[in-house]
């Protein structure tokens, strides 16, 4: 009969007998790489890192720290009573306690400069020549430049009592305008602005006129430049040269006409504008026939009549420029050499023709 044998005896008991096996693992290719390079002097980013930790930790660890170079922020300042004594004693006073400056306190007179330079002594004035030899080694003046706290305090209230008794003659002055005037009014009255000071009439009425009838499409803005250049067109020019059977209207010669060219304006407008307007009526002589009738205009409405036959008459010339244009024809027309006054003698003939017509016009 075979034994029997525990079995749970048998599975403790197995490693007992077990022989210790050792494994014999084959290098890899990464560990044969590492070899070849550290054998070959080259170091890898490990090995170098371990060697540089390395000798951090020696140099912290052992040692004499006293060779070590200390920080800019180690070294202990200076107290600011000690480093104000030493600015204090650099800039007032040197080493053996005598004044660093003494130019600060007193100045230094020429004659002493001069004293030092023989070669300037002899070029210098006879006067300080001969205060040279009459000086006795002491200054006759001092050259201080500071003034005591004494002499400022006393000009100072000298000064105020000036600036007071001014203020009051001012006030006195002022209060005897005032009881010369009438009661409760303490200055003249405003008197009334002329007519030019007044914004909506800071032109003059015939410029304004002139430039808004050179408007076209509401844009006054390029009006006024082109009004601006036609004056200085004016103001530029040759003076002009009247035409003795159609004179310009009385005024300053005509060689001075360009020196005002405002007055210049108005008096080429003035000498063509018409005295008259043909207006034609129906019924006075009878049936359905219309009548040519005078009647005479305002300053106004001449002004306008005349502007608007420049105007007509510059459209016929070739220069490319409107202002240019314009320019010319008012210079001929100051020259007598304009078609504009043969609108106005017409407009005349026609208005001393029916002049005989205004009598069934009162009835």
């Amino acid at each position: 009969m075979p034994p029997r044998l525990n079995l749970f005896n048998a599975r403790t008991a197995v490693p007992v007998f077990r022989q210790p096996s050792v494994k014999v693992s084959r290098p890899s290719i990464a560990t044969i790489n590492s070899a070849r390079s550290t054998r070959h002097g080259l170091k890898t980013g490990l090995t170098s890192s371990t060697r540089m930790q390395q000798r951090w930790s020696s140099s912290t660890s052992g040692g004499d720290n006293s060779e070590r170079p200390k920080a800019p922020a180690e070294d202990s300042l200076p107290h600011v009573s000690e480093e104000a004594a030493e600015i204090s004693k650099i800039m007032d006073k040197k080493c053996d306690g005598t004044p660093a400056s003494p130019e600060l306190e007193q100045g230094t007179p020429i004659s002493e400069i001069l004293q030092r330079d023989k070669e300037a002594q002899k070029h210098m004035p006879k006067v300080m020549q001969d205060q040279i030899k009459s000086s006795t080694g002491t200054r006759s003046f001092s050259t201080f430049t500071r003034r005591s706290q004494a002499e400022l305090h006393g000009q100072g209230k000298s000064f105020d009592e000036q600036t007071a008794a001014v203020m009051a003659s001012m006030i006195s002055q002022v209060n005897q305008q005032a009881e010369e005037l009438h009661d409760g009014i303490k200055f003249d009255p405003v008197e009334t602005l002329p007519k030019t000071e007044n914004f909506r009439t800071r032109y003059d009425s015939l410029l304004e006129q002139f430039t808004k009838l050179l408007m076209t499409d509401g844009k006054l803005s390029r009006a006024q430049k082109d009004m601006a250049f036609i004056l200085d067109h004016l103001r530029t020019a040759s003076p002009p040269q009247p035409n003795p059977k159609r004179p310009l209207l009385p005024g300053p010669p005509a060689p001075q006409l360009p020196l005002n060219p405002v007055l210049y304006l108005t008096l080429i407008v003035d000498s063509v504008a018409p005295l008259i307007k043909i207006r034609q009526q129906k019924g006075i002589a009878g049936g359905g026939a219309s009548v040519q009738i005078p009647v005479p205009l305002a300053l106004r409405q001449r002004r306008r009549t005349a502007i608007k036959w420049i105007i007509d008459a510059s459209d016929k010339r070739r220069d490319s420029k409107f202002a240019q244009r314009v320019a010319n024809e008012l210079v001929s027309v100051a020259e007598g050499r304009s078609g504009v006054w043969d609108r106005r003698e017409q407009q005349h003939k026609l208005g001393i023709a029916g002049r005989s017509n205004l009598a069934g016009a009162r009835r």
